[in-house]
């Protein structure tokens, strides 16, 4: 297998992982309503759609590497402001 293969790979298997724990934590915001869950589900889901677009743009091929550094970049800072948000929210 080529490295491209390896970062498919890789960007599925963070997709599928941050779904399981997206489920996870709605589940949680369902039975709590607590808007601090609501961030950690939102991120998760952040997660789940950051691995789905970058996956999909390393696989399908033809996207400029560079439109999926700034993809991945963009939602990683998204994620760290709902992080942040969360620690905050009483």
């Amino acid at each position: 297998m080529d490295t491209s293969t390896y970062a498919n790979l890789a960007f599925a298997g963070v997709a599928v992982f941050a779904a399981i724990l997206s489920a996870i934590a709605l589940a949680a915001f369902r039975r709590a309503r607590s808007p601090r869950m609501g961030l950690v589900a939102a991120g998760f889901l952040l997660l789940t759609i950051q691995g789905v677009l970058v996956g999909y743009g390393l696989f399908a091929g033809g996207w400029d590497p560079l439109l999926l550094l700034l993809l991945a970049a963009g939602f990683e800072a998204a994620l760290l402001v709902v992080l942040f948000l969360a620690t905050l929210v009483r």
